[in-house]
């Protein structure tokens, strides 16, 4: 919310603020994390052991049981540290080749956290009925695939997991014997040493600890930690889980967001490692963060691709606890990590690939796909913290209209709201919340209020007064009452999500009628979506700005085991209630800060509380691909992002577009304009996204998986699949940008349609954007106020021939608004280029719904689908009417158009052409 950017030429800002940088003692470092500490000392005394190093942990042969029905298998592994401690390992292999390896504590003190991947998961996965395992003397085993190229091994003692393809290994979990689950115990008192008849202290006869050699010989923050002023009292005791997870033919890995640093992630162990700390999954509120580092931001998503120029694989590890990783290249073909999470099973998927758009898809199966979102949240939004009043609202879409800039949202930072109460309209200064709306919504453009979830402590806030009623807030580590922190509302408390009976209520705030009994928004309505910030939770007055850890939610959890998820399960509940505000569901807006896996069902994100320089924006780049390679797609802040949004700190001074003085005026319009012309390619990248998981930023390894030397370039990238690669400028005075091209195809400058050059004008005016050859892109050319009213607005073809004379691109539609397409009311083309004679190039069209049915919507296949539905009929009159070809290589002596039986009838309408 406090986010200083940012929206300009590409990823400039309209201004840059003279602000500090992020306080870094507010967050611990590894050193500081006493179960990080534990870990990181264990893979030092394995290193030190070298090959004498052994893991405890083994399988009893014994023990194992292999169902009939399905490809799943249970065994007890058990530990030579601690004999009487029970484990279990349960690996299923899944329909698509994922391998789920799981490992608990047995009949323990206490049961560990479990339910991470129960939230993260789209559905329950179904288990292969094909699959067999094999047990043998050593080890079991299973072999699958369509070339049976496939292959799991469970090694007994050392307990090892790998997975293999044709022989080599991909996956390897505990193959260097990090692998430590710390069991539940009762805390011993501390040994009294006895003294003599003078009070000196008698020598006391000192037992090895046999133990020693993999723990270590000190209880390190077992029971109780300190950092700065809080104390976390850590009433379970040491309960971390340790897990090296190896790539033994992968050398480069990308993934684990959020943080600031390269796509292709840097060491942080090993010889001269980039960063001295592990990565840090843990959401924290960290403002104006530093534009190079491994530390814990806003979101985690436990999800690394490994990737090579033979394959790409994957994992996900569902733990929802604060995990520090390391990661180390012993090789410059093999990648080594070491994960360490505070609390929780080991609950590892296991990706076999072998491309990344089979890794991506495997992944969506698991944690489902991209939302489909309205059409209208892909156009530009103005946001500020803070628009102070309903006339200042009013006048800056005003200014908008009068300087012929396109905008389709406006947004509310916190104080619209008296006291922070959200919901509750500060009257003094938006009187008529409603009737402003309705003036944004006349031109078809939408507001975003902010809605925090910490709830202010007052006896005249209702949404407070019901939650605390309910018993449905986050308690102290006490378990008793509530707890109480520090946010912008005050002395705040924070509703439990994890709480079942907190969802319908939460939904019920969002009607915009009245209730039987309780609030409800009725100062709103269907035209206001929503802003869910500071969920991380963020706690002024917190330990590392957030909640407790041993603070206690529903079930009896405490903080410390589902903190990375807590975020998620807020917008998740907010968008089922702006989704179910009408009797027809309509698609939500939310925008969240804090996220976990399978958030990107739900919501859009943002890259957060940065400077605002041309440092963040350059890294701005490489965690909207990052966040893009663990499915949250939905993301970032400029025009070439899927999410585009300019947005201000309450301490700068006005930097609405229309403020600025010529030249920067005209060029902030003409990139608004081309954000626009070019929604139909973001909205049909987006619909592929809902569908196939991948990315709809794809860098180059997407791409060109098997070109070596661009696997670590990340300030370049393609728009979906449409053919657009975008170099983004984010360097000051920059007047040329060097673009890299891997393939003999030939690219084209998107605005003078030459054929591209390596190095390429980029100066402020000039964004550095490319067609590549065997591309068609459809755009909408006439400049309007918003997005909705470009509905019935003709096309224009932009036909990129390839070196031998084809092209193909696709065009999805429909009504933007609603879940009508999951039932077939649609519009989805595919434009093909070829030449069947020499001098001929023919370009037609054809439904693709009704070719592919399997693949035309988010959420399964089409059953039902009519190339006449209700919104292709809406839509009949829309015609193409410019085509723009490229690389031809003489001007055509004739241009005719010709109607084919079955394609729609918009394809029938005269245009125009134009050749280059």
């Amino acid at each position: 919310m406090r986010s200083v950017a940012l929206v300009g030429v590409i990823y400039a800002l309209l201004a840059l603020p003279d602000v500090l940088a992020v306080k870094s003692n507010d967050f611990k470092t590894c050193s500081q994390s006493g179960f990080c500490r534990r870990g990181r000392a264990l893979s030092a005394r394995a290193k030190e052991a070298q090959s004498s190093w052994k893991s405890p942990y083994s399988v009893d042969p014994s023990s194992i049981s292999i169902a009939s029905q399905e490809a799943t298998v249970t065994a007890a592994v058990k530990s030579s540290l601690y004999p009487d401690i029970k484990f279990g390992l349960e690996l299923r292999i899944h329909d698509d080749g994922v391998v789920r390896v799981r490992l608990d504590e047995i009949d323990g003190l206490r049961k560990r956290y479990d339910e991470a991947a129960s939230w993260a998961l789209v559905a329950e996965p179904r288990i292969s009925s094909s699959v067999s395992w094999t047990a043998g003397k050593k080890d079991l085993r299973a072999v699958y695939g369509e070339k049976k190229d496939i292959e799991v091994v469970v090694t007994y003692e050392p307990l090892r997991v790998t997975l293999l393809r044709n022989g080599k290994e991909q996956i390897v979990l505990n193959g260097r014997g990090l692998l430590h689950m710390e069991h539940f115990r009762a805390q011993t008192p501390a040994v009294e040493v006895p003294v003599d008849e003078t009070g000196e202290p008698q020598e006391v006869l000192q037992v090895e600890n046999v133990r020693a050699w993999f723990e270590g010989d000190e209880e390190d923050a077992w029971w109780e930690e300190k950092f700065s002023s809080w104390t976390d009292s850590k009433p379970k005791g040491p309960e971390s889980l340790s897990l090296d997870i190896t790539f033994p033919n992968h050398g480069t890995v990308y993934g684990i967001p959020q943080h600031a640093t390269n796509l292709s992630l840097p060491s942080t162990t090993g010889d001269s490692p980039s960063y001295t700390d592990p990565f840090r999954l843990y959401n924290a509120d960290v403002f104006e963060y530093l534009a190079s580092s491994p530390m814990s931001l806003y979101g985690s998503i436990p999800v690394m691709h490994a990737h090579s120029a033979h394959s790409t694989v994957g994992v996900f590890n569902a733990v929802g606890s604060e995990t520090w990783i390391d990661i180390s290249y012993p090789s410059n073909k093999a990648t080594e990590t070491h994960w360490i999470s505070e609390s929780g099973i080991m609950d590892v998927f296991l990706l076999p690939g072998p491309t990344p758009e089979e890794v991506f898809a495997q992944y969506a199966r698991l944690t489902g796909t991209t939302a489909l979102p309205p059409h209208w949240s892909l156009g530009y939004h103005q946001c500020r913290w803070n628009y102070v009043s309903s006339d200042d609202v009013r006048t800056v879409q005003k200014r908008f209209d009068e300087e012929d800039m396109p905008v389709d949202v406006f947004w509310l930072d916190i104080e619209y709201a008296e006291d922070h109460k959200y919901f509750i309209w500060d009257h003094k200064t938006f009187p008529d919340p409603v009737e402003m709306t309705n003036d944004v919504a006349a031109i078809g453009r939408k507001m975003v209020v902010i809605v925090d979830p910490h709830l202010k402590r007052a006896s005249n806030y209702p949404v407070y007064q019901e939650a605390s009623e309910m018993g449905i807030l986050v308690k102290p580590k006490s378990g008793e009452g509530e707890y109480e922190g520090w946010c912008w509302s005050g002395s705040s408390s924070w509703i439990d999500h994890f709480n079942p009976a907190s969802w319908d209520w939460w939904i019920s705030k969002f009607k915009t009628s009245q209730l039987e009994t309780g609030f409800s928004w009725l100062e709103s309505s269907e035209d206001i979506h929503i802003w869910n910030d500071m969920n991380e939770p963020s706690i002024f007055n917190g330990p590392e700005i957030t909640m407790p850890k041993d603070s206690i939610h529903y079930g009896g959890w405490e903080h410390r085991d589902l903190h990375n998820i807590n975020g998620m399960l807020f917008h998740s509940n907010t968008a089922q209630a702006v989704s179910g505000r009408s009797d027809i569901p309509k698609r939500p807006f939310v925008l969240t800060r804090s996220f976990y896996a399978g958030s990107q069902r739900i919501s859009a994100m943002w890259t957060g509380d940065n400077l605002g320089t041309w440092d963040h924006m350059a890294v701005g780049i490489k965690m909207v691909l990052a966040n893009g390679i663990a499915g949250m797609t939905f993301a970032g802040f400029g025009i070439f992002s899927p999410f585009f949004r300019a947005h201000a700190h309450i301490d700068t001074k006005r930097r609405e577009p229309f403020l600025l003085d010529e030249p920067y005026k005209s060029i902030i319009r003409d990139t608004l304009r081309l954000r626009y012309s070019m929604l139909p390619i973001w909205y049909t990248a987006f619909k592929e996204s809902s569908v196939t998981g991948m990315p709809i930023l794809r860098p180059h390894y997407v791409m060109f998986p098997k070109d070596t030397a661009g696997f670590a370039i990340d300030d370049q990238f393609f728009v979906g699949s449409s053919g657009i690669l975008v170099k983004p400028v984010t360097e000051k005075e920059k007047k040329e940008a060097t673009v890299y091209l891997p393939e003999d195809q030939v690219y084209y400058d998107y605005f003078t349609h030459h054929r591209k050059h390596i190095t390429v004008a980029a100066e402020l005016h000039q964004v550095p954007v490319f067609i590549r050859g065997g591309s068609i892109l459809p755009t909408r050319e006439r400049p309007r106020r918003a997005s909705p009213l470009m509905k019935l607005d003709p096309f224009t073809l932009r036909v990129a021939l390839s070196k031998t004379g084809t092209a193909r691109g696709e065009l999805y539609l429909d009504d933007g608004i609603t879940y009508s397409h999951q039932q077939g009311e649609l519009v989805w083309r595919e434009f093909v280029a070829e030449q069947p004679q020499k001098k001929i190039t023919r370009i037609s069209s054809k439904d693709l719904a009704s070719a592919k049915p399997e693949s035309a919507v988010d959420g399964g296949e089409l059953t039902t689908y009519d190339p006449k539905n209700a919104f292709a009929k809406e839509i009949e009159e829309v015609r193409v009417e410019k085509i723009v070809v490229l690389g031809l290589n003489v001007k055509p002596s004739s241009v005719k158009w010709e109607y084919v039986p079955g394609v729609a009838a918009s394809d029938k309408k005269e245009g125009t052409s134009s050749v280059h």
